[in-house]
């Protein structure tokens, strides 16, 4: 396990460490707390834990997690610079996607780390995490429109996550999120509808976080990044 601080499982306005919320209690090993943003600002935020995540409790630490990790690293930001958490805590059954119940008992948790993380930029991983922040759509529609504005128009996230971020725009302008399609094998080797391969895609939605985040920490206005171009690599 990596030594980055895991989420303080006492603090309870963030989450019990035996929480009861919903059915996956039943069958989960461990629940996998947030991690904290730390240096760069930045917060991916996945769909859910996996097998491995399952068992030792730190989240992204499987393949797809990897490969996030090195996406990370080609900027210069180790795995203990950037904070990990997902739509739900908990390991559902044979990773399906997190049902509605599910999803509504764990959002408000998230929310509440996001309020007391206070990240820069929030990179959603997947489709799970893409839609509960920016609402339904493709991944693909989503990172274009990322790319000609980062800010979240709440109004089109989960209600969890709409009731529980408020007090959050009381203290900034906006939330910066970044979609990108997810880091699996499978995701990655797929192609978007124009033709671009999910995983140039991804490493230019990794760097436009990263320039986000930079400009967010240092005020500096960041580089345009019209369309889809290589170009987005720094």
């Amino acid at each position: 396990m990596s030594q980055q601080t895991l989420f303080p499982i006492d603090d309870t306005p963030l989450g019990s460490p035996s929480c009861h919320d919903c059915k996956l209690c039943q069958v989960r090993t461990k629940i996998v707390f947030p991690t904290h943003p730390a240096a760069s600002g930045i917060l991916a935020i996945g769909e859910a834990p996996g097998a491995e995540e399952d068992v030792t409790g730190e989240g992204f630490i499987g393949k797809a997690g990897k490969k996030l990790d090195s996406l990370m690293a080609a900027h210069g930001i180790a795995r203990s610079q950037y904070g990990r958490a997902n739509v739900v805590r908990c390991r559902p059954p044979g990773n399906r996607k997190p049902d509605t119940e599910e999803k509504e008992a764990c959002l408000p948790k998230l929310a509440a780390a996001i309020l007391k993380f206070e990240p820069k930029v929030l990179l959603l991983v997947g489709g799970t995490a893409v839609e509960a922040f920016l609402g339904k759509g493709l991944v693909f529609d989503h990172v274009m429109q990322s790319r000609r504005s980062p800010v979240c128009d709440l109004g089109k996230a989960h209600k969890a996550l709409r009731n529980g971020l408020r007090p959050l725009l009381d203290r900034q302008e906006g939330l910066l999120c970044v979609p990108m399609p997810h880091t699996s094998g499978l995701a990655w080797n797929r192609y978007a509808k124009d033709g671009s391969r999910w995983s140039e895609l991804g490493a230019e939605q990794v760097a436009l976080a990263v320039r986000h985040a930079h400009a967010e920490r240092t005020g500096d206005q960041p580089a345009s990044t019209p369309g889809i171009s290589s170009q987005l690599v720094v």
